[in-house]
């Protein structure tokens, strides 16, 4: 190893390796790898294939231990072979590396005590609890019974005809029923006109107002003599 990596000193070794992308779209180079040495200079990593020395690569390493990813620019340094199936050995140093990434990376190594109580910050934020905020809004002023019952009474107080079930007025005023009632036996007498233009129908017309005459004859005569109605068979004669 220290053939292929030279004489620099090694990167910080990690208790388990991580999880390493690289990528070049030029080169069409598109790895996944795992990383045993890492700091904030360079990385050694295993991959499958075989990378070109000088090679830049975009490089995403998963530090799912403290659940966290940086990203940065890598150039391959040097590389060797582990053998047959066995992928290649890749030493790199760091072209460019946010403070962030930076961070996490001295995170991940354990280096960052001073930014330790950065973490437990959060409870505090615990006390920014939406609670009075809520409670100053009570939700009692809108509660939907206050905006039915206004509802209600402006239904109540409407005059014209709603037949809908879901209308207040379900009862058609006295105005309502004369137009109602006048504008039907308009349309009926102007039925009657049109069907008795016809022969056939003029004689349906007077077939059905001779019987219904008859009947309310009838009917006359009956309402006339309630009183002296007598069975058959009870004549005094």
């Amino acid at each position: 190893m220290p053939d292929a990596i030279g004489t620099g000193e090694l990167p910080a070794a990690l208790p388990l390796p991580i999880d390493i992308t690289v990528r070049n779209a030029e080169l069409g180079v598109n790895l996944v790898g795992k990383a045993a040495r890492l700091d904030t200079n360079g990385l050694i990593a295993t991959f499958p294939s075989e990378v070109r020395e000088s090679t830049i690569l975009f490089t995403t390493l998963d530090m799912r231990s403290i659940k966290a990813t940086a990203r940065g620019l890598i150039k391959v340094r040097t590389q060797q072979s582990l053998g047959e199936n066995a992928g290649y050995e890749v030493a790199a140093d760091f072209l460019e590396l946010s403070d962030d990434a930076r961070q996490k990376i001295e995170r991940l190594l354990g280096r960052h005590t001073e930014d330790a109580p950065s973490g437990p910050v959060a409870p505090p934020v615990q006390t920014f609890a939406p609670q009075p905020t809520f409670r100053a809004a009570s939700a009692q002023t809108y509660l939907p019974p206050v905006d039915y019952q206004a509802v209600r009474e402006q239904t109540e107080r409407r005059q014209y005809f709603e037949p809908a079930p879901l209308r207040g007025q379900s009862k058609a005023t006295t105005s309502t029923r004369f137009w109602n009632s006048l504008g039907v036996s308009f349309y009926v007498v102007v039925i009657l006109i049109i069907v008795a233009i016809f022969p056939q129908g003029r004689a349906a017309e007077l077939y059905v107002w001779n019987h219904v005459s008859w009947a309310v004859s009838r009917m006359w005569y009956w309402a006339n003599h309630i009183g002296n109605v007598q069975l058959w068979g009870q004549s005094p004669n």
